[in-house]
C-alpha cells in the first residue's frame, strides 16, 4: 500500500508540473512575448530596454525630451475602420504629454496594430530611431513589457520601460492628465 506521504508528494509534483506548463503557455514560443494573462506581476527587466522606477523617470523627463507612450489596451473595442477613431473607450488619464496607443502591447499583435504602433512612434520621433522612448501601462501589466520589445525589434534603440505605470506615477504624487487614444491612420 502506498503511504499518504508518497501520494501527497506525487500529487504535489503533478500540480507543480501543471503550473509550470500553464505558465509557459502564457508566452509565445517563437517570440518569447507574453500572450495571456496580461495583468500579472511583471519581471524586473525587459529585453531591449532599460527599466525605470518613478524617481528615475521623473529625472529623465526633466533632463531630456522623451516620448512617453501609454499602451493600456481598450478591451473589446477596435478602431473605426472608416476614420481610425476609437469609439466607446473608457476615460483614461496618463502621464502628461503621453501618446495613448492602445492595443499595441499584445504578444501576437495584428499586422494593422503593429503598423499603427511603429508608424505612430516613428512619426513622434521624427524618424530618429535613437530618440528616448518611455513605454508604460499600469502596474502589473505585461503590455508595456511586450511593447518595448516590439519597438526594439523595429529598430528603436533608446527604449525605457516604466513597469509601475500610471499607478506608480500617481502614488508618488505626480499629476496625470486626461487622454484620448491616437487615431489609426486609414489609407
Amino acid at each position: 500500500m502506498i503511504s499518504w506521504r508518497l501520494k501527497a508528494a506525487a500529487c504535489a509534483a503533478v500540480f507543480i508540473s501543471i503550473g509550470v506548463f500553464a505558465a509557459t503557455d502564457f508566452f509565445d514560443p517563437a517570440s518569447g512575448l507574453r500572450i495571456h494573462h496580461y495583468t500579472d506581476p511583471v519581471p524586473d527587466s525587459v529585453p531591449g530596454g532599460v527599466t525605470l522606477n518613478t524617481a528615475e523617470l521623473a529625472v529623465l523627463i526633466k533632463q531630456e525630451s522623451v516620448i512617453l507612450i501609454d499602451v493600456l489596451s481598450i478591451n473589446d473595442v477596435r478602431y473605426d475602420e472608416l476614420d481610425g477613431s476609437w469609439p466607446d473607450y473608457p476615460a483614461r488619464e496618463n502621464i502628461p504629454g503621453s501618446l495613448w496607443l492602445p492595443n499595441v502591447g499584445y504578444g501576437q499583435p495584428a499586422d494593422d496594430m503593429q503598423t499603427y504602433f511603429v508608424s505612430s512612434v516613428n512619426a513622434a520621433a521624427d524618424g530618429q530611431r535613437d530618440t528616448p522612448i518611455v513605454v508604460y501601462c499600469v502596474s502589473s501589466c505585461w503590455m508595456g513589457w511586450n511593447a518595448v520589445q516590439h519597438l526594439s525589434r523595429a529598430g528603436f534603440t533608446r527604449l525605457y520601460w516604466y513597469p509601475d505605470g500610471t499607478d506608480g506615477w500617481l502614488t508618488a504624487g505626480y499629476p496625470v492628465s486626461p487622454s484620448e487614444p491616437v487615431p489609426v491612420e486609414i489609407d
